[in-house]
Parts: C-alpha cells; structure tokens; sequence
C-alpha cells in the first residue's frame, strides 16, 4: 500500500498538470494562476491550499470550472 505521502505528492502533480491542460499547454501561465490567491479558496493559492487530498479535490474542481467557462 502507497503511503499518503505518495498519494498526496502524484494528486499534487496531477492538479498542477490539470492546471496546465485548461491554460490550454501554458505552464507559465498556469503556475502564475497556482500562485495568486483565489476568492474561492479563502483567499490562499491553489499551491498552498493544496495541502491534503481532499482540499486537491478542490482545487481540481475549481480548475474544471475554469475549463469550462466558469469564473
């Protein structure tokens, strides 16, 4: 069995990834949205607020949401 550490860093890697997909291949761009702070996640950056899985699932929600058109 993965210990969560593991689990934590690949969920990690895979929001960073997700980020980069909906900033259509824009690691640039993507890594300066994961660093500002964002209303929907208290005013914290995806980066930091990204701290457990749960609050990953979050922040891949908040990415879809980019993804599709929602602010």
């Amino acid at each position: 069995m993965k210990d969560q550490t593991n689990t934590l860093e690949e969920q990690r890697a895979a929001a960073w990834e997700a980020a980069i997909e909906a900033f259509d291949g824009d690691a640039k761009l993507a890594e300066c949205w994961l660093n500002q702070p964002i209303n929907v996640l208290g005013n914290e950056t995806p980066i930091d607020f990204m701290n457990s899985l749960e609050r990953i699932r979050i922040v891949r929600s908040v990415i879809a949401k980019l993804e599709h058109g929602f602010p």
